[in-house]
């Protein structure tokens, strides 16, 4: 009765905690990436005073790390005559092992109000709309 617990149980129970740590730590990681990734871009966004093209605001995304696949919202919103703000909302993807269930958490963030009208904009130089409303979403 001394060793109620055999050795190879208290194995798995120690195996099985340290995969829920990992798991854990590695949602944290991916997490904090994504958060930083966010807030480069609203940086950039904020310096440049805007974005002209879709095509500029993927790549300024690719630079940064963000996922090819990944999916983002963005919009713009325009405040009076003169100005406006931009909201940016990107996903941290989470698969779960052995389950395979994609967990999805967003991550938004706004730009301060930026002055200058000229560059706000919600078309490319094309004419097509790519900035649209908060609810849609891009990949």
């Amino acid at each position: 009765m001394r060793e109620s617990i055999g050795g190879t149980m208290l194995f798995w129970i120690v195996l099985f905690f340290m995969s829920i740590f990992i798991v854990f730590m590695a949602s944290v990681i991916r997490y904090a990436r994504v958060y930083k990734i966010k807030n480069s871009m609203i940086n950039y966004i904020e310096k440049q005073e805007g974005i002209k093209t879709k095509e500029e605001f993927e790549e300024t995304l690719l630079n940064l790390g963000y996922p090819t696949t990944g999916e983002y919202k963005f919009c713009r919103t325009i405040t009076g005559e003169t100005g406006g703000y931009y909201t940016l909302s990107l996903y941290a993807d989470f698969e779960l092992p052995f389950v395979g269930n994609v967990i999805k958490v967003e991550i938004k963030g706004e730009t301060r109000q930026i002055e200058t009208g000229t560059l706000i904009k919600d078309s490319g130089a094309n004419g097509t709309n790519w900035v649209g409303t908060c609810a849609e979403a891009y990949e």
